[in-house]
C-alpha cells in the first residue's frame, strides 16, 4: 500500500527563546525556571491566542509558535518583545529576560500536531541573528506586512545560515522601536530612495557580522570613571587605531558605496576587539583622498596606528589591498591583499571584514606583547601583567603556567574589576588541568569555571571567558552548556581567532568533525601562530577525519613550535602509524611516552561525546605502539 501524502499547509513560524538562559540558569537555577514558566502562562500564551496562533511545543528556554497569518505573527511578535520590557521594569537587572525572535513564512509538514520542514528550520535559525528585545523575520514575511503594519523594518541583506543551503534574505526591528510605534495599518508605502544611497543603506545595515551598528557604537573607549573604579580595560593609548577610507580604484565614482561600506564593515569588526581602541568611522570621514603624512592624520586622530588600503572592482571579482602603519615613525607593518568573487557582495563583504580585523587584531595584540616585554620588570601594572602571563601560558610549559598564574593573581589584586585577568587567569587553571600538569584537575576545571563566570560577571562580553567556559564545559561532558558558551562567543566576535580555537574544540569533541575542521582552518587564516592546544585539536581531526597527511603536516609544524608541549605526539604518532611510517611512529610514540611517564590509552580521548571516536582514537594509537 503506497504511504498517504503528508499533510501540508503554508503557516508562518514563529520561534522566541531566552537570550543569557545558560548563564541566568548558572546563577539561580529555581528562580530562572519560576520567571520563565511565569513569562509563557502569563505573556506568551494570552498573546499567542489573541492572535489566533498556536503553541507547537517549548523547548528548553525556546517556544515554537505556528500562526496562519503572516500579520498576526508579526503583531504577536511585537506584542511579546512589549510584554517583556514591561514585566522586566520591575526586575533586578540579574532577572530581566530578553527574548529572541525569529519569523519565517512557507510550507510546512504538519504530523501529532507537531510541524516539520525547511520553514521551521529557517525560523529557529533566524532567531540566532535578533539581539535581545528585536525580532528577526525573513523576506517572506516582510512582503505579507511591509503594507499592512506601519513598523519601522531594516533592511539586513541576504544571510548565510546553518545548514540552509541558500542565503535568506532578512529584515529587522530592533527592541527601541519596537517601544516606540504601533503595529497599526500602514497607510502609505514609504517612498523610494535614490539608487545609489539604497544600495549604501544595504551595506550599512548588513554590517554586524552577527550584530547591529547601534550596539557596537562607542563601546570601546574607555572612562576615566572606569579605569577609577578599578575596571580597567584593555584598551590602552598604544593600541588606538584608526580605518582610514578605502580608496576606490574601480576608475568608477559609483562604486564608492562599496569602498566606504567596506571600511566601515572593517572598522566596527575591530571594534569588537576590546584590546584595541577603534576611532569611529565618521572621525575618518574628513581625511577621505587627502595626502598628509601619517604622523599628522595619527595626532590629529590621537591614533597610534593606521589602517589604509585600496579596494579596485574588476568585473565579478575584487581586490582589497590593506596596510597597517606606524604613525609614530611612519613604517609599514603589515600589508596583505584579498582576492575574492563577487557571486555573493554580501558574503564577500563579510569575508573580507573578518580576515582584515582578525589578521589586523593578531598583529596589533603581538606589538603590545612585545612593546610590554621592552619595560623594566619593577614598572608593572595590571595591563602589563596580563599581557606578560599571556607570553607565559602560550609558551605551554608547566613552569610558564605557573608564573603566569602567580602574575595573574597580582593583577586581580592591582585592578579588581578587570574582567580580562579574571578570564586569563581561568584560562591558565584549565590549560593546567588539560595539560596533565595538576593532581586535582576537576578541581583545576571548577576554578576556571568559577574565574570565567566572574569575568562575565564583570564583563558580560568578555570573548576569552566564555570561550575558557566552552572548553571546560565539555572537558566535564556539559556538552549542550559549551556548545552555547562557544556560540556566545562567535556571537560577540566572530573574527577572533581565539573563539574559533574554542568553538573547534567544543565541535571536535561533540563529534562533529568536519565543522571542528572549519572553524580551526578559519582560525589559522586569521592568525597563522594559534596555539598547541588548537593545534593538537585539529591534528586530531585530521587523524578521525583520515586526512592522515594534512595531521602530519600539521603536527609536525606544531611540535617544532612548541617543543615542551607534551602531547602533540600522540596523534602524531598514529598518523604516521595509519600512513605506514613505522619508524617515524615508533620515535613519536617514544617521545611521547618520555614527556607522559603515566600515560593511559583510556583516557586520551575520553572527552569525545561518541564512544565510537574515542575508540577510533586508541586503534590508531596501538598501531604506533602506545598501549
Amino acid at each position: 500500500m503506497a504511504n498517504p501524502a503528508p499533510n501540508r499547509r503554508l503557516a508562518t513560524i514563529l520561534f522566541a527563546d531566552i537570550d543569557g538562559y545558560s548563564r541566568m540558569m548558572r546563577a539561580d537555577e529555581e528562580q530562572t525556571l519560576l520567571d520563565l514558566r511565569a513569562h509563557l502562562a502569563e505573556l506568551v500564551g494570552p498573546v499567542v491566542e489573541r492572535f489566533r496562533g498556536r503553541i507547537v511545543k517549548t523547548v528548553g528556554d525556546g517556544v515554537l509558535v505556528e500562526f496562519a497569518s503572516a500579520v498576526e505573527a508579526m503583531r504577536s511578535a511585537v506584542e511579546l518583545q512589549r510584554g517583556m520590557s514591561e514585566r522586566n521594569a520591575d526586575l533586578p537587572a540579574e532577572r530581566r529576560q530578553a527574548f529572541r525572535i525569529g519569523l519565517h513564512l512557507g510550507d510546512v509538514i504538519v504530523s501529532d500536531e507537531d510541524v516539520f520542514g525547511d520553514t521551521v528550520n529557517v525560523a529557529a535559525r533566524l532567531h540566532t541573528l535578533a539581539e535581545p528585545g528585536s525580532i528577526v523575520l525573513s523576506a517572506s514575511v516582510y512582503e505579507q506586512v511591509r503594507d499592512k503594519l506601519a513598523l519601522p523594518f531594516r533592511f539586513q541583506g541576504s544571510r548565510a545560515l546553518k545548514n540552509i543551503d541558500r542565503p535568506v534574505p532578512i529584515y529587522a526591528l530592533d527592541g527601541t522601536a519596537l517601544s516606540e510605534t504601533v503595529p497599526a495599518a500602514a497607510a502609505v508605502s514609504p517612498r523610494p530612495r535614490r539608487v545609489v544611497l539604497a544600495v549604501f543603506a544595504v551595506f550599512v545595515a548588513a554590517l554586524a557580522l552577527g550584530g547591529t551598528i547601534a550596539y557596537l557604537a562607542g563601546r570601546n573607549t574607555p572612562t576615566d570613571e572606569a579605569l577609577a573604579a578599578g575596571t580597567r580595560t584593555m584598551a590602552e593609548p598604544g593600541l588606538s587605531v584608526a580605518v582610514l577610507v578605502l580608496a576606490n580604484q574601480s576608475g568608477d565614482a559609483n562604486q564608492d558605496y562599496f569602498s566606504d561600506g567596506l571600511t566601515e564593515d572593517i572598522t566596527h569588526a575591530l571594534g569588537r576587539f576590546k584590546d584595541l581602541t577603534v576611532i569611529a568611522y565618521s572621525a575618518v570621514l574628513p581625511f577621505r583622498n587627502k595626502e598628509l603624512p601619517p604622523a599628522e592624520i595619527g595626532r590629529t586622530l590621537n591614533a597610534r596606528y593606521l589602517v589604509s588600503g585600496t579596494v579596485r572592482r574588476m568585473g565579478q571579482r575584487v581586490r582589497v589591498t590593506v596596510q597597517l602603519t606606524d604613525t609614530a615613525n611612519n613604517t609599514q607593518l603589515w600589508s596583505e591583499q584579498y582576492d575574492d568573487e563577487l557571486s555573493d557582495i554580501f558574503a564577500v563583504q563579510e569575508r573580507i571584514a573578518r580576515r582584515v580585523a582578525g589578521t589586523l587584531a593578531s598583529s596589533l595584540q603581538q606589538i603590545a606583547l612585545q612593546h610590554s616585554l621592552r619595560k623594566p620588570t619593577d614598572n608593572l601594572d595590571a595591563y602589563d601583567l596580563m599581557l606578560r602571563s599571556r607570553a607565559l601560558t602560550n609558551e605551554a610549559s608547566r613552569a610558564g603556567n605557573r608564573m603566569a598564574r602567580e602574575m595573574l593573581e597580582r593583577a586581580t589584586v592591582m585592578a579588581p574589576g578587570y574582567a580580562e585577568a579574571y578570564a586569563e587567569l581561568a584560562d591558565a587553571y584549565f590549560q593546567r588541568a588539560a595539560f596533565g600538569w595538576s593532581e586535582f584537575a576537576q578541581g583545576d576545571i571548577e576554578t576556571a569555571i568559577r574565574l570565567a563566570q566572574k569575568a562575565i560577571d564583570i564583563d558580560a562580553e568578555s570573548v576569552l571567558a566564555h570561550s575558557v567556559l566552552a572548553r571546560a564545559y565539555t572537558a566535564i561532558s556539559k556538552y549542550d552548556l559549551g556548545l552555547a558558551e562557544s556560540e556566545r562567543a562567535l556571537q560577540i566576535n566572530p573574527s577572533d581567532a581565539e573563539v574559533l580555537v574554542a568553538r573547534a574544540a567544543v565541535l571536535l569533541w561533540t563529534g562533529r568533525l568536519d565543522e571542528s575542521i572549519a572553524a580551526a582552518e578559519q582560525a589559522l587564516r586569521l592568525n597563522v601562530n594559534i596555539g598547541p592546544e588548537a593545534a593538537l585539536n585539529l591534528g586530531i581531526a585530521y587523524l578521525l577525519s583520515r586526512r592522515y597527511a594534512d595531521a602530519v603536516r600539521l603536527l609536525e609544524a606544531a611540535r617544532a613550535r612548541h617543543p615542551t608541549y607534551p602531547l602533540l605526539e600522540f596523534p602524531l604518532a598514529a598518523a604516521y602509524a595509519e600512513l605506514g611510517r613505522t619508524a617515524d611512529a615508533k620515535d613519536a610514540a617514544d617521545r611521547a611516552k618520555r614527556k607522559n611517564p603515566y600515560f593511559e590509552l583510556s583516557s586520551f580521548g575520553s572527552r569525545f561525546q561518541d564512544p565510537a571516536l574515542q575508540r577510533r582514537m586508541e586503534d590508531s594509537l596501538r598501531k604506533a605502539g602506545l598501549n
